[in-house]
């Protein structure tokens, strides 16, 4: 911890040596006992505590897209993400508001520490929350990258130099990994999205979650160099940590939560990404006008279980002739003949759709060898 100081106690650098100096009675400087620390702490654990309990009776009583499924959030707990977040967080808040009331003096400062198990905790399941709300791949994957850059940003933190700047240089690497992968195929479901048939609002929410991620991983080594560059003090940093874990995790929560009512009240479901595979103009003559004439409803990025008519299906003819096998199952499932069959039909019509779906079969058919097994 550096040289010796008045007392023995060591020249503070960095927010160990500050914890250490609190903690042996050295009469250091104390940034966790000024005003704006005190007050935003509280702040922060009022705010992150109303939103876990908020955000568990918005889900818990959300019974489905029909109202019939009690425990609806309760057979899918990755809904629940939100709600843990928020909850860990509130309760790392109160343990620092403990630790105030005791004056941040002796072993019970070192409860500050506790903001990394936070950190270590709930960045990754925020992550994982938009991945699995998405449906993208690499949900854990990538959680994972970002639970290495937190353990990075932890050495950014607690040690000195030179350690202290390799494990910045380190954190930045799996920084920037993390954040442009996920950045990658979020944009690509963006995209999707803005092009289908969700409401404009629903679509803009989604988006505002988006960028409340990816600007908020921005602000935390902005500020760690702000500090290091001593452009701002201990407890500036400190409130601005405060401002960050609160729109990170209860404004975000909110949104993101908002957008994926909507989606299930719309029973709109997100189907693995399936990037555009370039082909021959041949093999996508194949299709023709057939998608439209059939009415599916689909384009790489969701099936509406209403399977109305959504323009024209794009992809490769074989991850086209999968959707249509996909939609087919869906609207069987719900009672339908075919997915352009409703429940009554006249008899010319019914003769029409009945040919249509002939073909249907026969293209489907065509996707499965003599194994017996679909081909991809």
């Amino acid at each position: 911890g550096g040289e010796g100081g008045k007392g023995g106690a060591p020249v503070l650098f960095g927010e160990q040596e500050i914890l250490e100096g609190i903690t042996w009675g050295s009469g250091a400087f104390n940034p966790f006992q000024t005003p704006a620390v005190l007050v935003a702490d509280w702040i922060g654990f009022i705010v992150l505590g109303g939103s876990a309990c908020f955000l568990y009776l918005i889900l818990t009583g959300f019974h489905g897209p029909r109202g019939d499924e009690k425990y609806f959030a309760g057979y899918r707990e990755e809904k629940m993400m939100s709600v843990y977040v928020n909850s860990f967080a509130a309760y790392v808040y109160w343990a620092r508001c403990a630790s105030h009331a005791n004056g941040d003096v002796g072993p019970v400062a070192y409860i500050h520490l506790l903001k990394y198990v936070d950190y270590l905790f709930t960045c990754p399941l925020l992550s994982a929350d938009l991945l699995c709300t998405l449906n993208l791949p690499f949900k854990v994957t990538y959680p994972y990258f970002v639970w290495l850059n937190i353990g990075c940003g932890v050495g950014c933190s607690k040690f000195v130099g030179p350690a202290r700047y390799m494990w910045f240089v380190l954190g930045m690497a799996l920084f920037a990994v993390a954040w442009y992968s996920v950045y990658l195929i979020v944009m690509m479901r963006l995209r999707q999205i803005s092009g289908s048939k969700l409401t404009q609002k629903c679509s803009a929410t989604i988006q505002f979650a988006a960028a409340i991620y990816f600007s908020i991983w921005l602000g935390f080594p902005i500020l760690w160099l702000l500090l290091e560059f001593k452009t701002i003090n201990h407890p500036i940093s400190l409130c601005m940590h405060a401002v960050l874990d609160v729109v990170a995790k209860s404004l975000y929560g909110f949104v993101l939560l908002s957008f994926q009512i909507t989606a299930e009240k719309e029973e709109f479901v997100f189907l693995p990404l399936m990037p555009r595979i370039d082909i021959n103009d041949d093999e996508e003559s194949e299709r023709g006008d057939a998608d439209v004439e059939l009415g599916y409803h689909f384009n790489e990025h969701g099936l509406q279980k209403d399977v109305t008519p959504m323009g024209p299906v794009v992809g490769s003819s074989k991850q086209r002739r999968i959707s249509r096998e996909m939609q087919r199952e869906a609207a069987m499932s719900k009672g339908y003949g075919s997915p352009a069959m409703p429940p009554a039909m006249g008899g010319a019509d019914e003769s029409a759709i009945l040919r249509q779906i002939q073909s249907l079969n026969s293209q489907l058919n065509d996707m499965v060898p003599d194994d017996g097994h679909r081909r991809l």
